[in-house]
């Protein structure tokens, strides 16, 4: 088998985040990647590379504690704002609040907002895709920081209409 082009894994994560049961082993040249997933809700693993060129460390993972707190600050906001409408995470990534490091967010709490106003950008793998509002508004709350990791569908902001 040819080594897998950027398009070809492109495909591939599209494919596989489409699907609601995975279960996939894919080897070629020194690449892994190993994707089992149960259901709609849960999300895809990637193993690493089979070959590593040099041993990354790895990510600490968020305290539980400040993940529970995110949590219940959103709950409790998005019951503070009832009639307001969450922005979610289209896909799982890297969210950018801002276009370029040093430059001022998309958006703050406060801002009046378009429809078709950028907000954010998500990033996967070097694919970056912006999120953009579908509807005019206020954002009222912001739950999430410039490079954080989300997850698909996690509430990033609130947008009141008017």
């Amino acid at each position: 088998m040819s080594e897998l082009s950027y398009s070809d894994v492109v495909r591939i994560l599209g494919l596989i985040d489409r699907a609601e049961d995975v279960d996939i082993e894919l080897q070629t040249g020194a690449l892994s990647l190993k994707v089992k997933r149960a259901g709609a809700g849960a999300a895809p693993k990637a193993a690493a590379p089979v070959k590593p060129v040099a041993a990354a460390p790895e990510p600490a993972a968020a305290p539980a504690a400040a993940v529970a707190s995110g949590v219940a600050d959103s709950a409790a906001k998005m019951a503070e704002f009832p009639d307001a409408t969450p922005i979610r995470a289209p896909m799982s990534g890297m969210f950018y609040a801002s276009p370029a490091p040093g430059k001022p967010a998309f958006v703050e709490v406060g801002q009046a907002v378009s429809a078709g106003d950028q907000l954010g950008i998500v990033e996967v793998m070097k694919l970056f895709t912006p999120l953009t509002s579908e509807m005019d508004g206020t954002v009222v709350a912001v739950f999430v920081e410039n490079q954080q990791t989300v997850n698909k569908d996690d509430v990033l902001m609130l947008i009141s209409a008017g």
